[in-house]
């Protein structure tokens, strides 16, 4: 159980939809790194073996639901090849595919998989000249019988919910629910607040009872935030991916909205967050994008402590304290990480003291200014950002040990 709900601000609690709070039970992420909106990112394209250790590293993770294939459209043979060896694993994880057309779901029927995900677009705005509701109506009804017929497990997708009208909304869930067994609300284009969230999924709530997910893009870095509003409102599952991947500005990023659930609410979502740091960093090997150091959760620098003499001070001399905590964003261990205090071009004594302690050293406080000095010489010839290791730190210090 990793929740730390215990971080959360006390004046979250004095939200207005904080005292009106509607959790389900069990509530889920569908993690989409192999699908269209991780693997289909610009640029990326996963060879079999890739597609294979990334889907094993998920499952240790703990998500609930793995989207192995679709919505390219029509996968490759590769594609397929590479699904039948992941579900050959036997994976603790749900497993399923999005589809758009009858042959991408005999398709994944074909290979195995008990669910899939339909995704029809449902904004008039963005109907093709010859294409009216009723046709959209039509084709949803078609595609989500055709599943079903198959025995198949049907989320059904309204693509570009957040800027379909609520009578055509409407008239789509209402009409369709005897059919699918999940809706999904798709923000496609990331328009919508934590505000519009809340009031959305209330709204369908009152629609269905089924469960509801979120497949939220984060054009203007709310996805999280409007997956956690989500939840709190009775979101089911949240779309998500490692790293946030995708296309335009990527998902929501899996580790960002578990540890977000984990410390703002009153449930855990129960990922292994070890193994989440393990899965950042192989998706970003694979693909060769890296994380940047304040990337929220996985980036080196998010839980480090800032390297200016005052905030180092302060933090050294609340871990002499054991109460460390007191003075972290999140306490690292919580999420499978270190304290760490940053070694830079602002180098100070504590940074040395703390650092060299952690190695086994104990030094003077003399002796770590003398140190600290010879960092920030050292470092005030590299251009640009710049932080060393512990192991640099203590080359530093024992090449120059004889002069202290």
């Amino acid at each position: 159980m990793n929740n730390f709900n215990y971080l959360d601000s006390i004046y979250n609690k004095k939200a207005k939809l904080y005292k009106n709070i509607n959790i389900v039970k069990n509530v889920q992420i569908c993690d989409l790194t192999l699908e269209a909106d991780g693997e289909e990112m610009a640029g990326l394209k996963f060879k079999e073996a890739e597609r294979i250790e990334i889907a094993k590293i998920l499952d240790e993770v703990g998500v609930h639901r793995i989207a192995i294939i679709g919505n390219s459209p029509k996968p490759t043979r590769g594609d397929i090849k590479s699904a039948e060896k992941i579900l050959d694993l036997n994976l603790k994880a749900r497993t399923n595919g999005f589809v758009k057309t009858k042959e991408e779901i005999f398709k994944c029927y074909k290979i195995g998989l008990k669910e899939v995900v339909i995704l029809v677009g449902i904004n008039k705005k963005a109907f093709t000249k010859n294409t009216s509701p009723k046709d959209i109506l039509e084709k949803s009804e078609s595609l989500i019988e055709f599943a079903k017929n198959l025995g198949l497990h049907v989320s059904f997708m309204g693509m570009d919910s957040t800027r379909t009208s609520p009578k055509f909304l409407k008239k789509i869930i209402t009409k369709l629910e005897p059919l699918f067994d999940e809706y999904v609300i798709g923000d496609s284009l990331g328009r919508i607040t934590p505000h519009g969230t809340e009031y959305l999924v209330k709204l369908i709530k009152k629609w269905t009872n089924k469960p509801i997910h979120l497949h939220p893009h984060n054009t203007t870095s709310l996805a999280v935030a409007n997956s956690l509003t989500g939840v709190l409102s009775g979101l089911s599952v949240v779309h998500t991916t490692i790293n946030g991947l995708g296309e335009f500005s990527g998902l929501a990023a899996t580790e960002e909205f578990a540890a977000a659930i984990d410390m703002h609410s009153k449930i855990s979502l129960g990922l292994n967050y070890s193994k989440l740091h393990e899965a950042s960093n192989l998706v970003s090997k694979i693909t060769g994008i890296k994380t940047p150091p304040f990337k929220p959760i996985t980036g080196k620098s998010a839980l480090a402590i800032p390297e200016t003499e005052e905030t180092q001070e302060f933090m050294y001399n609340l871990n002499l304290e054991n109460k460390i905590d007191e003075g972290m964003p999140i306490p690292p261990h919580l999420i499978g990480k270190n304290v760490k205090f940053s070694i830079g071009k602002k180098c100070n004594e504590f940074t040395v003291l703390y650092n060299l302690k952690e190695c086994g050293y104990e030094i003077s406080n003399n002796e770590a200014k003398f140190i600290a000095k010879e960092v920030r010489r050292r470092l005030s010839k590299r251009n640009k950002y710049c932080l060393i290791t512990q192991n640099d730190l203590v080359n530093i210090y024992l090449k120059i040990r004889d002069k202290l």
